[in-house]
């Protein structure tokens, strides 16, 4: 009977530590929506889909759709951004959007820096290399966190 009221007790403790760890990454992520959200004319407006955490919880990377200067929607783009700070407290240090990428990558061709054909290979895979944890590219075994949707 002891064992069965341990184990319970500990399953019990399993279950609000997910459910804390659970609020804790919604809390980072709608401090991260809110900062990013702030750059745009309509904050309100901007909705946000597929949100995935790095591991160590440096960048966050999904979709935004914001409206235009005639209030209409773009539509969705990848983003990524940099995090600064935990909790309700995280703030954005860089937000990089695939338009963004590939202005740049113009640029660095206009420049010389990079070669047309090798800037169109970087725009295919540059955003998923982006977005993509650095320990899980080298081999490692940490996984992106995907932050659920709000309910």
């Amino acid at each position: 009977m002891k064992t069965v009221v341990t184990l319970a007790a500990c399953l019990l403790a399993i279950t609000g530590c997910q459910d804390s760890e659970e609020k804790r990454l919604i809390t980072l992520a709608d401090a991260a929506k809110k900062s990013i959200a702030a750059r745009y004319k309509d904050p309100d407006a901007v909705q946000f889909k597929g949100l995935v955490l790095d591991w160590q919880q440096q960048h966050i990377c999904g979709e935004l759709n914001a409206k235009n200067a005639y209030g209409g929607y773009i539509g969705y783009e990848r983003f990524r951004a940099d995090l600064n700070g935990s909790g309700a407290n995280t703030t954005v240090t860089n937000v990089r959007t695939q338009m963004d990428m590939a202005k740049q990558l113009r640029s660095d061709v206009e420049t010389g820096q990079l070669t047309a054909p090798r800037a169109e290979v970087v725009d295919k895979l540059g955003f998923e290399i982006m977005c993509a944890d650095v320990a899980l590219l080298k081999g490692g075994k940490k996984t992106p966190i995907n932050i659920p949707p709000a309910k």
